[in-house]
């Protein structure tokens, strides 16, 4: 794919003091111990294992950096805060005004994000729906010229879409919620199951080892050119409802709508059905 630019709605959140890895532990799902300059995908749950909010966390010398969608700020901020014990000595800070982002998506993406280096420009190679990506981070009074300079199209909202879609990532809002716990989303890349405990820890390792999910996302490829709507039903092929939609495209790579859905725990090891009048193949996330 050609490089584009992608918009992206962040919160730049900061975690400091000789207590912020510890705490950080002790809260989000993932082990901020293995956190990379690429980031680290991570959940913060109810003591139920719902989900409250996902973010990446950013190892920065003897602090961490959390990033999160704007929208999920608040919630996310009053939940850290809430779990802060009383001798721990962490202080959060919301540095969201201070810096915006964007990214470069595509096969030279993360070359040209590196050309975009320089003082109070912070550029982090990863990885984005299969894509290279270089997410670049710049202060507020200099984020207009730095977007820019990296003089590459915009990504439109429907393309970002089907690259999400085609790649079987999971958004909040859309494929889980605050009624989801983790393995139902297959957010299996944000949990650690051997760091310790957690808020929400117990739900998930009982799930893990001795029970099993209600029911489970998978990808749905479609024998149709047109994406079904969101909540449609998804049947087995005598037309027994087994799961519904939660978002979905049309797919240029397969020449076929391609979406997301859960899929019923009982009917998780059929692979094909129906949506609509539509023949459909599902494929499991997760093995």
């Amino acid at each position: 794919m050609e490089t584009r630019l992608l918009e992206l709605d962040l919160a730049w959140l900061e975690i400091k003091g000789p207590d912020a890895a510890k705490f950080l532990n002790s809260v989000v799902t993932n082990d901020v111990r293995k956190a990379t300059p690429a980031g680290l995908y991570a959940l913060l749950l109810t003591p139920k294992g719902k989900i409250v909010a996902d973010c990446f966390c950013y190892p920065c010398e003897d602090w961490f950096g959390i990033v999160c969608e704007t929208r999920l700020k608040d919630v996310l901020l009053d939940n850290l805060k809430r779990y802060i014990l009383f001798q721990q000595k962490v202080e959060i800070k919301d540095q969201s005004e201070k810096w915006r982002t964007f990214a470069l998506l595509g096969e030279k993406a993360q070359e040209a994000g590196a050309r975009l280096k320089e003082k109070d420009v912070w550029v982090i190679l990863t990885t984005r729906w299969g894509q290279p990506c270089a997410e670049v981070w710049a202060r507020r009074e200099n984020f207009s010229r730095v977007k820019e300079k990296a003089a590459v199209p915009v990504l439109d909202a429907e393309a970002r879409e089907v690259l999400r879609i085609e790649s079987a990532a999971p958004a909040f809002g859309k494929d889980f919620d605050e009624n989801t716990i983790p393995q139902e989303a297959c957010l299996y890349n944000a949990l650690s199951f051997d760091k310790g405990c957690y808020i929400g820890q117990e739900i998930v390792a009982r799930l893990e080892h001795r029970g099993h999910v209600g029911k489970q996302l998978v990808q749905i490829f479609l024998e149709t050119d047109a994406p079904p709507r969101a909540g449609e039903k998804i049947c087995s092929k005598d037309q027994m409802e087994i799961g519904w939609i939660t978002s979905s495209c049309f797919s240029p790579q397969h020449k076929k709508a391609v979406a997301l859905g859960y899929l019923r725990y009982s009917f998780l090891d059929q692979t094909e059905g129906k949506v609509g009048a539509a023949p459909a193949k599902f494929k499991r996330l997760v093995k």
